[in-house]
């Protein structure tokens, strides 16, 4: 209900400047650059601490990390997806059968990691927990937390092969197949959405 009043009486003007407000009353500097606003949302979902800023410098001992999690005493590296119904992200996650009936490919959790494109940085991300958010319309929909042993044999294995390659050892990427559930656990899910 709320949404839709939102919708209805503001333009897209006003919605972005109050997010954009709301990022600078919370401590954010412009939480509207690129999808800074979704870590604060997962952050909250997660019952972390989303950092301030939307990159700490390579001798911040928050490098490599989005949020800290108070629990625990680990940082926390997030990425984000917005999940697309034109590629069937949606049935994918939801588990429904394609256009012929027959049943899709589970949906794949993609991270890219600007940041590892060194060995250094790759042992940095060993040290973080790691979670994959996934948007839909930019609402929450699942967070999953990759094992951090995955994540770190995938991108040791990228950036070794960009290494012979000689390509950019930048945009590094880690894949997590939701159907194999051994590679994660489900940390926050939206049950109004996946109930729809």
């Amino acid at each position: 209900m709320k949404s839709k009043i939102l919708v209805e009486n503001y333009s897209y003007e006003e919605l972005a400047h109050a997010l954009y407000a709301k990022g600078e009353k919370d401590g954010y500097k412009k939480v509207t650059d690129k999808t800074k606003w979704r870590e604060p949302v997962m952050a909250e979902k997660l019952g972390h601490d989303a950092h301030k800023a939307i990159s700490a410098g390579k001798n911040s001992d928050k490098y490599g990390s989005d949020a800290f999690d108070p629990k625990t005493g680990m940082m926390a590296e997030y990425k984000t997806k917005a999940l697309s119904e034109k590629n069937n992200e949606v049935k994918k996650l939801l588990g429904k059968p394609g256009k012929n009936g027959r049943p899709l490919a589970p949906l794949k959790a993609v991270g890219i990691y600007n940041g590892a494109y060194t060995q250094e940085a790759i042992d940095k991300y060993a040290k973080n927990d790691h979670y994959f958010g996934l948007f839909h319309k930019e609402k929450c929909v699942l967070i999953i937390k990759p094992n951090t042993s995955e994540v770190i044999k995938q991108l040791q294995a990228g950036y070794n092969k960009k290494k012979l390659t000689g390509g950019t050892t930048n945009l590094n990427t880690v894949s997590i197949c939701l159907g194999d559930q051994s590679l994660y656990s489900v940390e926050y899910k939206n049950d109004e959405f996946f109930e729809k």
